[in-house]
């Protein structure tokens, strides 16, 4: 996958920016959290520039030398930023967090905020297409899977989305022979290495938590998910509670 997926028109328009400031000389700064795409938007900007990690001083420097544009990760990281000359150079930057605005004046033209997905609705889907796309390439797996019917994990923006499309892709369908084998392995290698002597007690929420999750959102209350299960009120709300669930 490559390019800067836009589907609302907020993001539109930020990409439509982004591709009239590449015939343009000048420095730009994109701002936004983790995984909204910002260095695939600078992308957009400088498509044949290298890249660097403000944390990097050494590499941002020598970079510098050698080309004439130069995209900057991080570069609220980039502690050097006062003694930085450009002579010339064009850079564009990316950074999560806010910057000095007196830095921000001296090198930037225009600044560039990119939304999280959370308030992107149409994005996400268009996102979460390319992803899935992306995934059944790599796992060469083919199982159909309803996009519309999952809930996405938005927390670290691409990086938590791309992982909820793998793991449905991975984990949707599969056979109970599957399952069986993923949890006989990975038990298999906590035994070898506990030192309990109470495995069982030691690894049974990996039975009771899915199993009251998954009852909950199918019954939608823990009465008749006490009755489903053939224990009484009083011991289910035992069990939420030893395992920290908030229902």
């Amino acid at each position: 996958m490559s390019g800067f997926l836009a589907a609302e028109s907020s993001t539109q328009e930020i990409a439509k920016t982004a591709v009239l400031v590449r015939t343009l000389a000048i420095n730009a700064l994109i701002t936004g959290e983790r995984g909204v795409g910002k260095t695939t938007l600078a992308r957009e900007i400088l498509p044949n520039a290298g890249a660097a990690n403000g944390e990097d001083e050494d590499e941002v420097s020598q970079l510098l030398l050698r080309s004439d544009s130069l995209i900057i990760e991080n570069f609220d990281r980039f502690t050097k930023a006062d003694g930085l000359e450009l002579d010339g150079k064009r850079i564009v930057a990316t950074s999560r967090a806010t910057i000095d605005q007196g830095v921000v004046d001296r090198f930037f033209g225009l600044t560039l905020h990119v939304p999280p997905l959370r308030e992107r609705p149409k994005d996400v889907s268009e996102l979460a297409r390319a992803f899935l796309d992306e995934a059944k390439a790599i796992l060469a797996l083919d199982r159909p899977i309803d996009l519309d019917a999952l809930e996405f994990d938005l927390n670290d923006n691409a990086y938590s989305l791309r992982r909820s499309i793998y793991s449905a892709l991975l984990f949707d369908g599969v056979s109970e022979k599957e399952l069986t084998a993923i949890m006989g392995r990975f038990l298999r290698d906590k035994m070898r290495a506990s030192e309990s002597y109470n495995v069982y007690r030691d690894y049974i929420y990996l039975y009771d938590k899915p199993l009251i999750l998954a009852g909950i959102e199918e019954f939608g209350s823990q009465l008749k998910l006490s009755s489903a299960l053939g224990i009484n009120r009083n011991t289910l709300r035992k069990k939420i509670n030893e395992l920290g669930l908030d229902l």
